[in-house]
């Protein structure tokens, strides 16, 4: 397959600071009114699209805002939506060609508006400036998605129901290609049943693009010295109305159900959760030392996207859990080792594209002290910081369920989709409830008319005691070997196509005990009386080595398929599920979620 390559790296904001003020030096133009930048943004956008009253009156307000800058908007609209006591589920999406680093956000901030209650905590989870999609969980009930990039391109890749639209980029006079007809056009698509926008501007060409796009636009005062702005209600047919549900039953209780279950429950959903095994989190799931992590690579299709998208939001979605569940989170560095002098080339050009600083990834080369103690037939490699590594799943996601009053089935075993007493309520009403097949063991099987494809890849983990402190790093390579607090780790990587079998295989500990002697100094090789345990587990992946998200049927949804990037891309990819459920913005482009539908393969 021929490799994409990754876009031009995101250019940060460019800005001079007069007073209180914070003024564009891209496009010659502040980024609020010098009569106040809050109070503005309450004015134009929330009180115009009567923002606060919608949170009383809906399941979901879906938001999207065309110019992020300095975030006063998203803001204004967290002020108004903790004012109002309401379930509502806020799906606050926003364009930004040149954002603003965490440093220059925090400068910006403090210049203009000085301390606000939500302003650290939406900085502290910005994602670095890569191009595309970035869902953010602000809490769980709160979603952010950042998209970073120019919006006339990237418009074609949101899939979304949008309810308000805040029209908040620079003047068109300065800033042409937010203000596009094309852009316009686009809004048809988007827009919802009574959708509403607001903006600052009232040009002509402004209101005729909305008239256009299928708006009744009008002109109302404007903030402070303005005398006019520009709002309007969507009046043409609907092309993109949802209905959300109620209630989802899961079959799975790997990482992928599981972090679904616990997704849709805190947004609402009254969830089952139906597993085979005599727990959740069994199985290829019950790994003892997952690893959360990239891949350095330097292709930017829909897997490399796709890898790079599930890391930045497994690490934040873990890292909210683990504050109130005992999942043995713990943050750390990783290399990514190069296996010959032209891998580690590689690497480093990969790097060059990637341009995320080195805090976050760091060439080490072969001799450096990053890889004292190692073998030197080391070639070098990538220091990752941070990756995520988890020690309790199976007991720590039980406990998490139970939190959340999540009804949990185990031990039922289904041949079809027509057998099972916890189906019938799926029939009891003229809408048939969504069920998620979340089991790759059986899901071809109840889902026959459909090719998935999936192929079992048995894997075998070896944990050796007498390590000590001499793994700094969790090493990542043709498998990785990762350290426990006590000394102890586990090294895991055996990859075995088309074998289903559990059985615990001497030669395969031997192969596990070869990687540790071949990366780590004074470890002999075939050394087993270091080994303690040893663990077998089966993933399923498909051909593509993209996993299955999507529609099925009517009602029926396929998570599955995620093979050993389970921890990694489970989490997104069940956010991917729950939002379609509920109506929410998709976290991922149309173009990845094409490939990843699981009727792809016919």
């Amino acid at each position: 397959m021929k490799r994409i390559p990754w876009p031009e790296a995101i250019a940060p904001a460019a800005y001079k600071i007069n007073d209180d003020t914070v003024h564009s030096t891209i496009f010659d133009d502040p980024y609020f009114s010098k009569s106040g930048g809050l109070a503005e943004k309450r004015h134009v956008f929330v009180e115009a699209n009567h923002v606060e009253d919608r949170f009383r009156r809906s399941k979901k307000v879906t938001i999207l805002e065309f110019g992020f800058g300095l975030g006063l908007n998203l803001l204004c609209t967290l002020d108004a939506y903790g004012s109002v006591d309401s379930d509502c589920v806020l799906d606050y999406v926003a364009f930004e060609k040149y954002p603003l680093t965490k440093d220059q956000l925090r400068e910006c901030l403090r210049a203009s508006i000085g301390k606000h209650a939500h302003a650290e905590s939406v900085i502290a989870k910005l994602p670095p400036l890569i191009s595309g999609f970035h869902r953010i969980i602000l809490s769980p009930k709160i979603i952010l998605t950042l998209i970073y990039g120019d919006a006339g391109s990237a418009i074609k890749e949101l899939d979304a129901s949008v309810d308000v639209f805040y029209l908040d980029g620079f003047s068109p006079k300065k800033n042409e290609d937010l203000w596009s007809p094309h852009l316009f056009a686009s809004f048809r698509r988007l827009a919802a049943t009574g959708a509403s926008f607001s903006t600052y501007s009232s040009a002509g060409a402004v209101r005729r693009g909305m008239a256009h796009a299928g708006f009744d636009t009008q002109v109302k005062t404007g903030f402070a010295q303005k005398k006019e702005m520009l709002v309007g209600v969507f009046s043409d047919k609907v092309q993109t109305n949802r209905q959300p549900v109620d209630n989802v039953r899961i079959i799975g209780g790997g990482i992928a159900g599981c972090s679904l279950a616990l997704r849709a429950s805190e947004l609402g959903l009254k969830v089952t959760l139906v597993d085979s095994g005599r727990a959740v989190m069994g199985q290829g799931s019950s790994n003892p030392l997952p690893l959360v992590r990239p891949t350095i690579s330097l292709d930017f299709g829909p897997r490399g996207q796709l890898s790079w998208y599930a890391y930045f939001y497994a690490m934040r979605l873990y890292r909210m859990w683990s504050e109130t569940q005992a999942l043995g989170w713990q943050e750390i560095g990783a290399i990514q080792l190069a296996q010959t002098g032209e891998d580690y080339s590689k690497m480093r050009n990969a790097l060059k594209v990637l341009s995320l600083g080195q805090d976050f990834l760091k060439c080490v080369e072969q001799g450096s002290s990053a890889l004292k103690g190692l073998s030197a037939r080391i070639s070098g490699g990538v220091l990752i910081s941070p990756v995520g590594q988890l020690s309790k799943c199976q007991t720590g996601f039980a406990e998490a369920l139970r939190n959340q009053s999540i009804e949990v089935l185990t031990q039922i075993s289904l041949s079809d989709l027509d057998r099972g007493d916890f189906l019938g309520e799926r029939r009891t009403t003229s809408e048939v409830l969504p069920l998620v097949l979340a089991n790759p063991q059986t899901a071809q099987r109840l889902v026959p008319a459909v090719d998935l494809r999936l192929q079992p890849i048995r894997g075998q983990s070896t944990r050796v005691k007498g390590m000590g402190k001499r793994l700094r790093f969790a090493l990542c390579g043709d498998g990785y070997l990762s350290a426990l607090d006590d000394g102890s780790a586990w090294s895991s990587g055996t990859f075995d196509l088309n074998d289903e079998s559990e059985e615990i295989r001497a030669k395969d500990n031997l192969l596990n005990l070869n990687r540790i002697s071949n990366w780590v100094d004074s470890i002999g090789s075939g050394r087993n009386d270091l080994v303690t345990e040893s663990w077998v587990g089966v993933r399923y992946a498909t051909y593509d080595r993209m996993p299955h998200v999507g529609s099925l049927s009517q009602g029926v949804y396929a998570l599955t398929g995620l093979g050993s990037k389970g921890f990694t891309w489970g989490p997104l990819a069940a956010e991917v599920i729950v939002s379609e459920l509920l109506g929410l913005s998709c976290p991922v482009e149309r173009s990845i979620k094409k490939r990843m539908s699981p009727l792809r393969f016919g």
